[in-house]
């Protein structure tokens, strides 16, 4: 990354929500006992927020909702016109990260083929939210992150089961759009839950890092 920004905005999924950060009616999966049980005991814990301390920069808006996915035709998937307008209503973000595709992997969301616009299948819905997030988000560099693997606490060796071809899409597609790819999965270490999904305190430190190294921060 070139230049360091000042403001950040975040486009996700129950991954990087946290209560208190999160446009009016959106659900948030970090919340009450899951902060608990998850070690978090402020913000500054979440993969995110752990990024933009890093940068010195501010958070504008976190447009993540807990449970999306990047594809379908209504909100809230991410690739809806309505998703994306979230991230522009706190003002004009110099970069807005997205780490979106998970719940799409493992709902087996169809991957359809490169080029197309379909908004049901993963391809098409993942060039359409970028374009959105473009539109309302104008100047701003866009990064995209892929998926890595995670590993259930006190049990490393039990680790998700993965589609690579999700993050293959994910890097051709933020090829085409002329985004940044951070490319997480590629480093191959898989962070720590309690449900092989959410990170915990020491798997989000571990997602900020992995951002921060992807985008020749660290």
């Amino acid at each position: 990354m070139d230049e360091r920004p000042q403001t950040v905005s975040l486009l996700g999924d129950s991954i990087s929500t946290y209560e208190g950060y999160a446009p009016f009616g959106y659900a948030v999966y970090y919340t009450g006992d899951r902060l608990f049980d998850n070690d978090l005991n402020s913000v500054h814990d979440t993969w995110w927020m752990r990024v933009i301390d890093e940068l010195d920069a501010t958070l504008l808006v976190n447009a993540s909702f807990s449970g999306s996915t990047v594809s379908g035709m209504f909100f809230p998937a991410a690739c809806t016109k309505e998703r994306c307008t979230a991230l522009s209503e706190g003002g004009a973000s110099d970069l807005v990260l997205i780490y979106m595709g998970t719940n799409d992997r493992g709902r087996k969301i169809p991957l359809g083929k490169k080029g197309t616009g379909r908004t049901d299948e993963f391809f098409g819905a993942y060039r359409r939210m970028l374009r959105e997030v473009r539109t309302n988000c104008p100047r701003a560099k866009i990064v995209c992150a892929t998926l890595p693997s995670a590993y259930l606490r006190g049990h490393r060796e039990v680790v998700s089961r993965d589609d690579p071809r999700y993050n293959e899409a994910i890097a051709a597609v933020a090829e085409e759009e002329g985004c940044i790819l951070a490319d997480l999965a590629a480093f191959e270490e898989p962070y720590e839950t309690l449900d092989l999904l959410h990170p915990t305190k020491e798997g989000h430190a571990l997602l900020a890092d992995l951002f921060l190294r992807a985008l020749g921060l660290r």
